[in-house]
């Protein structure tokens, strides 16, 4: 029963060799790139249900010790990202099988490519270890860069250079870290990391440490003052791939930084040392930045492109208040941001197949055409910025509450000022797109509608999130909670050993 954890990692990658083996025929790699996108969800809502029930669950492969082995464990919060992947894959899925991209295009490697993307981002929600991570890493980092510069335009190529350069950087203070932490613990294996930081006492190498691997996520994450590739590499992205980039990539990195410093560097007194304030200024300019950036912007693409910047930051200042009701809203954050970002990515690569272009000024009156789009984008754009009973509203409103509580009011006040701002690009997008008269020059041409009803679909989800929210609150709370106890997680690597190591080790230091 446990290797049918494995099954989110396996069945993207091997659906991902059959697309290659049927390269030129599209219809079989829709129908295997169309399975895929509907049995990832459904098998993300079971290990969700299973995790809950059960605990976490690790599965060591070749019979290794699990310190030196490859072993992959999925816990309640990955199970929770493995779903939202599965959901947001599924939307763009029906986007780009709409006929979002010319044929001989989509024929070619689009499915491989972004199968092998899934296949990568499920294996950094699943794996156990710092070095395999980094493997997954590399893997979304293949598919991504492949993906970026479909088309073969030279705008693309000169961003996904450009993207290519900084992400090697990346990868080599990845590799960095991770030979770092190999030498002062003897170990990659993110449990076993955990109960020797814990023996040590949090020393100033492991600090070190955690600044590391702080850099490096955060620029897989584009917080600030990392996060300049993105505005610039996202546009570029093929119509529908892009819902997927937009919703789930930068997630990855924040996910990797509540793993790693809930796992591994859970010290109150050391995190109110350097990890709190850091972690709060970085939310909160994140926050600002990101949302000044897109006031300045004039097409859909680029104007939600720094939104991703922006709404990142919530996320960040969840984990920087540090505690479970706190980690637990920036968790809801982060499912909702991935659900409603990437509908608005779609919504507006729907206004640029029926209309030809994005830029604002060359838009406007398409409600009057197109009152579906319509509707779909007012409820995405108002649940992004956060009005009621939308689901935005559910994570923000966490985020105020506990950081009030914890007395963070600076932060608290820029991401109230971030969601009003919010609400004034949506106002923009709004105003110059579907409101006012038509353009004269306006396209001609018949409405796709499959490219509508494809956009509708993470939409609905969206809802549901806001409908459910008290339940995915809950989930969010209990994976926030067994995150801070760390016993779950370690139990399932380590077994019994771990978890009395690990609570000696805490009760040496408080003493």
């Amino acid at each position: 029963m446990i290797h049918l954890m494995l099954l989110p990692v396996l069945i993207p990658l091997l659906a991902s060799a059959l697309c290659m083996l049927f390269r030129g025929n599209l219809a079989v790699q829709r129908i295997i790139s169309g399975i895929v996108a509907f049995a990832l969800p459904l098998i993300g809502l079971w290990l969700t249900m299973f995790i809950r029930e059960n605990g976490a669950v690790a599965v060591q492969l070749g019979q290794w010790p699990g310190a030196f082995g490859i072993v992959f464990t999925i816990d309640l919060f990955s199970a929770l990202m493995i779903f939202l992947s599965g959901v947001v894959q599924l939307g763009s899925w029906l986007f780009l099988v709409c006929g979002s991209l010319k044929r001989e295009h989509e024929g070619f490697l689009v499915h491989p490519l972004f199968l092998l993307l899934v296949c990568g981002v499920n294996w950094a929600f699943s794996t156990s270890d710092i070095f395999n991570m980094f493997v997954s890493f590399e893997i979304i980092l293949l598919a991504t860069f492949a993906l970026q510069a479909y088309g073969n335009e030279g705008s693309q190529i000169r961003e996904t250079v450009k993207f290519v350069v900084l992400n090697f950087i990346a990868s080599l203070m990845f590799l960095a870290s991770a030979g770092f932490a190999y030498g002062l613990y003897g170990t990659l294996n993110m449990a076993e990391l955990a109960v020797k930081i814990a023996e040590s006492g949090t020393p100033p190498q492991a600090v070190v440490l955690g600044m590391m691997f702080l850099i490096v996520f955060g620029m897989k994450a584009a917080i600030f003052p990392l996060f300049f590739w993105l505005p610039d590499a996202y546009p570029k992205a093929p119509r529908g791939i892009i819902g997927y980039f937009s919703g789930i990539l930068t997630k990855v990195g924040v996910y990797c930084l509540y793993r790693v410093f809930t796992v591994m560097f859970p010290d109150p007194t050391a995190m109110e040392n350097w990890f709190q304030p850091l972690l709060l200024a970085i939310g909160g300019i994140t926050m600002v930045v990101g949302v000044l950036g897109a006031l300045s912007q004039d097409t859909i693409r680029r104007i939600l492109c720094f939104h991703i910047v922006s709404q990142i930051g919530y996320m960040i200042f969840g984990l920087g208040i540090f505690t479970p009701l706190g980690v637990a809203a920036g968790m809801f954050a982060l499912i909702h941001n991935g659900v409603v970002k990437s509908s608005l990515f779609l919504i507006g690569d729907a206004v640029e197949m029926n209309e030809g272009t994005q830029k604002l000024k060359k838009l406007g009156g398409l409600m009057t055409v197109y009152p579906s789009l319509a509707l779909l984008f007012v409820l995405a754009a108002f649940s992004l910025a956060g009005i009621p009973p939308l689901s935005g509203f559910y994570g923000k409103m966490g985020l105020v509450m506990e950081g009030m509580v914890q007395g963070h009011f600076v932060t608290v006040a820029l991401s109230l000022v971030t969601s009003v701002l919010t609400l004034s690009c949506m106002v923009k997008i709004w105003r110059y797109t579907f409101w006012g008269e038509r353009q004269k020059d306006a396209a001609t041409a018949p409405i796709h509608l499959p490219s509508i009803r494809a956009a509708s679909g993470l939409v609905i989800a969206s809802i549901l999130v806001a409908i459910f929210s008290g339940w995915v609150m809950n989930l969010c709370f209990e994976a926030s909670t067994l995150m801070f106890e760390r016993t779950d997680y370690i139990s399932a690597v380590l077994g019994d050993r771990g978890v009395v190591a690990l609570e000696t080790a805490v009760a040496e230091a408080s003493r």
